[in-house]
């Protein structure tokens, strides 16, 4: 689908929202990204034509928005992206992703981000609120000083059980995340390659079941 940049938003330092006008209605489940690409060929070396962003926005949003960070010396694909002027044009597929809601509203949810992977969870929040769903839900977030700002993004009336922020260098652990797992909850990973990974592993090394586990990898970033 055609999707038109309308403009674009510095939350925190380097960390940019930027919101499109698709062509057509986008069908979406809260908390799914998809690939964008430019309507041109992007010089990477491994000949990758797309990157993969979660959408901040909710289904019902006339317009997309997503969250990605731009630091210099820009890649391949983040220099074109800082360039984007009104009107000008990418392509997304077909949404993906697991990162949802699970259809039972009475799931405790526990919600772990790194940095601007906080995206991820913006759009369920939002539904949460909206459908005045019954989740119990946790948020825990590990993230820079200067990122501090992106909290903002978070829809209001939304019941969070407890919210807990971890301002680098303090760590995000699994011990972290056990204090506030049961026994029926699911637990929501979302950031870097190795963020992601580690706590999966320290999770599941400790007797939580791997099917209790969402993961969500931030494509391109070892740490976000």
């Amino acid at each position: 689908m055609q999707v038109t940049f309308i403009d674009k938003q510095e939350l925190a330092p380097q960390v940019w929202l930027y919101r499109f006008k698709p062509k057509s209605t986008l069908d979406f489940t809260p908390g799914q990204y998809a690939r964008f690409t430019f309507p041109f060929h992007v010089a990477d070396p491994h000949d990758q034509q797309h990157r993969t962003f979660s959408f901040v926005s909710h289904p019902n949003s006339p317009e997309l928005s997503i969250l990605t960070r731009l630091e210099k010396p820009y890649s391949v694909f983040k220099q074109p992206l800082s360039q984007l002027e009104s009107g000008d044009i990418m392509h997304i597929d077909e949404p993906h992703g697991d990162t949802i809601l699970p259809r039972l509203d009475t799931v405790p949810l526990v919600f772990v981000a790194q940095g601007i992977a906080l995206a991820s969870y913006i759009a369920m929040l939002q539904e949460i609120a909206d459908q005045k769903l019954t989740h119990p839900t946790t948020l825990l977030w590990a993230h820079r000083a200067d990122d501090a700002p992106l909290i903002g993004l978070m829809p209001g009336g939304v019941p969070l059980q407890a919210r807990r922020e971890f301002t680098y260098p303090e760590k995000l652990t699994g011990t972290h995340i056990a204090e506030y797992d049961t026994p029926d909850s699911l637990i929501y990973l979302s950031g870097g390659q190795h963020f992601v990974e580690s706590l999966g592993a320290e999770l599941e090394a400790s007797g939580i079941p791997r099917e209790r586990i969402i993961y969500d990898y931030y494509e391109g970033y070892a740490e976000l």
